[in-house]
């Protein structure tokens, strides 16, 4: 994990190449590491950088670490050397406010989760999408609130299935398996007499499916599904 340290040298470095500053002297260090923690403060309010604030502030040591993982360092970097061309009072080249951009856009892209869209069902139906036995929309029609369950990212829990019903008191549950898209993790499948659970958690935000696929001791299947709306836990979004 970078340290704060490597964070200001790496901005430095960029401002250096643009012609501006010499090797940083150790006041302008530690000048570096409180304009990286406000740097991170000001951009927690609408990024989650992950970046490791003092406990109090102004209190940062340059080796502490920096919280940032190395893909969002280098973007980090851009963002920090035009915040300290700023604060040493010195006009921005055009080359280091181009590089900022792409800084921020890159965090942007890294660090930002947008739940999926979805096409209305009132769409024409496509020529040639339509037959005697088998009929579809060229988009799928939209899922409502209704139909999905919200969770949150950092949600853990268990998915209980009864089958008593299906098996009616004439056959057994032989197996359960599961289809799931990327993004939902599965732990723990178990069976008990006629009841499944498996525990589900997620790996990232966005709209998920999971089906669950019995079979009786008579060969006959049957499918549940479920739709998971997932979104990270600082959103402000929830129904």
């Amino acid at each position: 994990m970078p340290k704060k340290i490597d964070l200001v040298n790496g901005a430095y470095q960029l401002i250096r190449i643009s012609g501006l500053t010499s090797n940083a002297v150790p006041e302008e260090i530690s000048i570096g590491v409180q304009v990286s923690d406000d740097l991170a403060g000001e951009l927690s309010t609408t990024l989650d950088t992950g970046y490791i604030q003092p406990v109090e502030y102004g209190t940062s040591d340059p080796n502490d670490y920096s919280g940032l993982t190395a893909q969002t360092a280098g973007p980090f970097k851009k963002l920090l050397a035009i915040e300290l061309v700023d604060f040493f009072g010195k006009q921005v080249p055009i080359s280091l406010k181009m590089n900022a951009d792409k800084g921020l856009r890159s965090l942007e892209q890294l660090l930002v989760n947008v739940l999926p869209s979805q096409n209305p069902g009132t769409l024409p139906i496509g020529s040639g999408n339509e037959w005697d036995y088998r009929g579809d929309k060229f988009y799928p029609e939209p899922i409502s609130d209704d139909d999905a369950d919200y969770k949150y990212q950092s949600d853990v829990f268990q998915v209980p299935i009864d089958w008593t019903q299906w098996l009616a008191g004439l056959y057994t549950l032989s197996a359960v398996t599961y289809e799931f898209d990327d993004g939902i993790v599965l732990t723990d499948e178990a069976i008990t007499d006629s009841m499944s659970i498996v525990t589900v958690s997620f790996s990232t935000a966005g709209q998920f499916t999971l089906c669950a696929k019995a079979t009786n001791s008579d060969g006959d299947v049957k499918s549940e599904k479920v739709i998971y709306n997932v979104i990270k836990c600082s959103s402000n979004y929830y129904p």
